[in-house]
């Protein structure tokens, strides 16, 4: 693509200006920025970039990599946006896309929105970190109790999850590592979770060593890569992948680290499924608390926190009856977060928020913790064996690793699906009201 966006012989459309005012460059640079850096994926990115400049009357074309943008405008003026890294804020997100909408419609002139979109990130408030904390160690609870952890268990995991989420936030003001943030609420979880394993006050330790590595999985960032995938950004979509790929292994080298200090162990404790299942209400109650825990961790406003219970609620059920129906747990989920996604996109072109973090948020619970612990214990005890591993060992490692791989591919694939047909089911309808 040419640096220059009207060359001599090509004659701008009738309607536009050939030069952009230092308020509407800022205004464009400024919310390019943000909304790359609070993860918009790369097809919206471009989209909402090219209305804003279509509104004020400047026709641009927007060239996105990771973690940086560029704006090619009129009168050979190329804007140039780049963020550290890539962050969820709902509240944020939501601001800036109102913003934006506002411009649009011709009801905010450039220069206020530009004056909203410079403070927008210390305006569009925050969870109180103690309340956060809270509802993040609950939502931990939830999940070990889904996963049929016991008291002790739920007990430890929503303690080090807590204090892992405020560790994160302690660190993140130093700039660290980038990976050191998952590693480190990780090792809190794994060396609290030793502890109790050490002192018999579990009957489920394998639930006290995976939960917290699960509240670190990086949902938004693995959902907005599939997204680029699939709508062919290819460079930026593998890039996110990549960098999810990072945050889990840190994440699995803290379990590592603390389980070996505090346990010693050459393989991981045996985990146990509990005797009686769940019954309905419970199951979906829970997958509810999980949910709500993971959209307060992403910022979002109290006003539009029940959208992620809701999915969570409603996915999680749909998933329940479909076990119980015998259907495959790959199908299971595959169906439940095709609900998700259809649900989550009506909320998501309403209410301006970003459909990865809403969308993640509800189907966390549906995460196949179980088949992760079993592959990662089995990983170990073949490191361990090496040659002298059996082969029952290899194939049972290999099939939790595999079906642990669909599972996470069906969340991704029902959650795109779905959002897709509720997309174009909400514009049909749209249409037709009219």
């Amino acid at each position: 693509m040419s640096d220059v966006l009207f060359p001599s012989s090509v004659t701008a459309p009738s309607g536009t200006r050939l030069a952009a005012s230092s308020v509407e460059v800022r205004l464009l640079q400024n919310a390019a920025r943000l909304l790359m850096q609070y993860n918009m994926r790369t097809a919206l990115l471009r989209e909402r970039i090219h209305e804003l400049g279509a509104a004020m009357g400047l026709p641009v074309q927007v060239q996105v990599g990771y973690r940086y943008l560029t704006i090619h405008a009129p009168d050979n003026l190329n804007i140039h946006a780049q963020v550290p890294e890539f962050r969820i804020n709902v509240a944020v997100s939501a601001e800036v896309n109102r913003t934006v909408d506002k411009v649009c419609a011709g009801t905010l002139a450039p220069a206020e929105a530009l004056e909203i979109l410079e403070h927008v990130e210390t305006t569009a408030g925050r969870h109180n970190r103690w309340t956060l904390a809270l509802m993040f160690g609950l939502a931990a609870g939830a999940l070990a109790w889904l996963l049929s952890g016991d008291w002790g268990a739920m007990a430890v995991i929503s303690l080090s999850s807590a204090l892992g989420m405020l560790a994160r936030q302690a660190m993140h003001r130093f700039h660290p590592v980038l990976f050191a943030l998952p590693f480190v609420a990780a090792l809190i979880g794994s060396l609290m979770g030793g502890a109790v394993i050490q002192l018999g006050w579990t009957a489920t330790p394998g639930i006290c060593l995976i939960v917290p590595a699960l509240m670190l999985v990086p949902g938004p960032h693995l959902i907005n890569g599939l997204y680029d995938m699939l709508e062919n950004n290819m460079q930026a979509g593998l890039s996110r992948l990549g960098l999810a790929a990072g945050i889990l292994v840190a994440a699995a080298m803290g379990i590592f680290l603390g389980a070996w200090i505090m346990l010693d162990f050459t393989t991981v404790p045996i985990y146990k499924i509990a005797s009686a299942p769940i019954p309905l209400w419970a199951d979906v109650l829970l997958a509810g608390v999980a949910s709500c825990g993971f959209g307060a961790f992403y910022n979002a406003p109290w006003r539009v926190l029940w959208t992620s219970i809701l999915c969570g609620m409603v996915g999680h059920g749909v998933r329940y009856l479909g076990l119980q129906y015998g259907l495959h747990v790959e199908i299971a989920t595959l169906f439940a977060c095709f609900g998700i996604g259809f649900m989550a996109i009506r909320w998501v072109s309403s209410m301006r928020i970003p459909f990865a973090a809403v969308a993640f948020a509800g189907a966390v619970p549906m995460m196949p913790g179980v088949l992760m612990y079993q592959t990662i214990g089995g990983a170990m005890e073949i490191s361990f064996a090496g040659s002298a591993a059996s082969v029952e060992l290899v194939a049972g490692t290999l099939a939790s690793g595999f079906k642990a791989a669909f599972v996470v591919g069906s969340m991704g694939m029902g959650l795109l699906a779905g959002a897709w047909v509720g997309g174009l089911f909400f514009k049909f309808l749209a249409k037709a009201a009219k």
